[in-house]
């Protein structure tokens, strides 16, 4: 059972501090795991906070903890927020470079850490973060639509390198002769592709219709049968015909 050392976490010396639950990653022994992190303590703080026990890599944030820390591509964007990032509760993953910066900090954590985040950040509070939030409900019309069509190239770009990559995928056969079959080769057929295939529906469809006109052998025999009555009902009819214009036939020399 995984044992739990505990924090304490406050803005300064004035408010009471926010207890954390950490402990060392079960599957990895160089990285620690802080749970119930506030929103106001960012990932940053806690890598200025910890960088005195040992040298941190990185220190990442997600909503609930996994067996492998999900990260997410930070949003660069000055005007569209991101989701992936929450103001509440979290748990953060602190990356030590060495497992003596981890040792060390859980030593420190026994005998009783309190940190202060006023000591390593100074985010905006009170009256000057509700003005900033004000400011940022107008965008620059200029700057979004820049950043909107930069966005859209972008985008465009990496479809057409995806597109591109999925036909080369299923047009070479790879070591064993198998194809890839793909999103677009399944289904963004070309139209002479869909023409041909459309052609070879009606043909199979006239086909099956004439089939289903003689489903028994016997029907199939009664047809032969009519036709070729029929074949010599006029061969008797055209030569009754001949014989009739061979005697109405007159002889005029003059």
């Amino acid at each position: 059972m995984t044992s739990y050392e505990w924090i304490k976490v406050s803005w300064n010396k004035n408010y009471a501090p926010h207890y954390l639950p950490c402990c060392p990653h079960m599957d990895n022994p160089n990285m620690l795991l802080l749970l119930g992190v506030p929103g106001y303590a960012s990932d940053e703080f806690f890598k200025q906070a910890l960088s005195k026990y040992g040298e941190i890599v990185e220190a990442k944030s997600q909503p609930k903890p996994s067996v492998t820390p999900k990260y997410h591509i930070p949003n660069s964007s000055k005007f569209f927020s991101d989701t992936s990032t929450s103001q509440s509760f979290r748990c953060v993953f602190v990356q030590f470079l060495e497992s003596d910066g981890l040792s060390n900090f859980l030593k420190a954590a026994k005998l009783s850490v309190h940190f202060h985040i006023s000591d390593y950040t100074k985010p905006l509070t009170g009256l000057r973060k509700w003005a900033f939030q004000h400011q940022s409900l107008y965008h620059n019309e200029a700057e979004l639509r820049k950043e909107c069509e930069q966005y859209m190239s972008e985008y465009d770009e990496r479809e057409k390198l995806k597109l591109q990559r999925e036909k080369e995928m299923s047009e070479t056969p790879d070591d064993d002769g198998w194809i890839t079959v793909t999103k677009s080769t399944k289904f963004g057929a070309s139209v002479e592709s869909a023409q041909e295939k459309k052609k070879d529906y009606d043909q199979k469809m006239e086909k099956r219709k004439k089939e289903m006109l003689h489903l028994y052998s016997f029907q199939e025999r009664e047809n032969r049968k009519e036709s070729l009555n029929l074949l010599k009902q006029k061969f008797q009819e055209d030569k009754e015909k001949i014989a009739k214009m061979k005697s109405a036939r007159k002889f005029k020399p003059y």
